[in-house]
């Protein structure tokens, strides 16, 4: 009896930089090596029954990525996980499954609410300085990107230049920004938690966010890392 299987995995490492198409053979070819029994679809071009949640920018990790999987029997999903793991490359990780309905809508309709880790770092870390007197900078430091955080998401438009097939496009990414805060700051690492909206009519690349705040307010800072960190649905987890 078919059953569909809704996969929790992580992203990380090199293989951060494959592309969503090329991401979509890996999983094909470490399901064939895992021996999962995975619908095929018919036609001239028969491919595994697999679909992806909404795809993630290019050379940005995550923990928090989903797959659907149809299955032509039944497996058990603790099975499924462990058969998988031993398949896939390093970087590419399941951390859970769960059987759902056949019926279930697709990931990429479901889904509408993003969160990313934003890490950056100060250009020029804080020294020489007494304790006291450091620990009152970086406060006061702290204080000020609150403020300017703030007074970012609050910001009429926040209009980037966006590379596009066609070249160059001038778009107000502002509505796409649900809320940006600090997550943690320790000398000089500044982590942010970014929220955005995704969906039609398209999906924002969160560096675009992330350079836009530090020309507008940071320029101080440089951009070390970039992570997903959760998918949403009406504001809860998928699985």
């Amino acid at each position: 009896m078919e059953e569909l299987v809704r996969v929790k995995y992580c992203k990380d490492g090199p293989i951060a930089y494959i592309s969503h198409l090329n991401l979509a053979q890996v999983f094909t070819r470490a399901l064939r090596r895992a021996n999962i029994p995975v619908v095929i679809s018919s036609g001239f071009n028969p491919r595994f029954k697999i679909s992806f949640g909404p795809p993630l920018p290019l050379g940005i990790s995550s923990i928090s990525e989903y797959l659907d999987i149809k299955l032509k029997e039944e497996i058990k999903a603790e099975e499924l996980v462990d058969r998988l793991n031993r398949a896939l490359p390093q970087g590419l990780k399941i951390l859970r499954a769960k059987i759902i309905p056949s019926s279930a809508d697709s990931l990429v309709k479901i889904i509408d609410r993003v969160s990313y880790v934003i890490t950056l770092k100060l250009k020029e870390k804080l020294i020489n300085l007494e304790v006291k007197n450091q620990k009152d900078e970086l406060e006061d430091l702290k204080k000020v990107i609150d403020k300017n955080l703030k007074r970012f998401v609050n910001l009429e438009k926040i209009v980037v230049e966006k590379k596009t097939k066609n070249g160059i496009k001038i778009v107000d990414i502002k509505p796409s920004i649900l809320n940006i805060k600090v997550q943690k700051f320790q000398n000089p690492i500044l982590e942010l938690n970014l929220d955005l909206k995704i969906g039609q009519p398209g999906n924002l690349n969160p560096r675009y966010v992330a350079e836009a705040w530090i020309s507008y307010y940071a320029n101080n800072f440089d951009i070390l890392q970039i992570c997903r960190d959760g998918l949403y649905v009406k504001d809860k987890d998928v699985i």
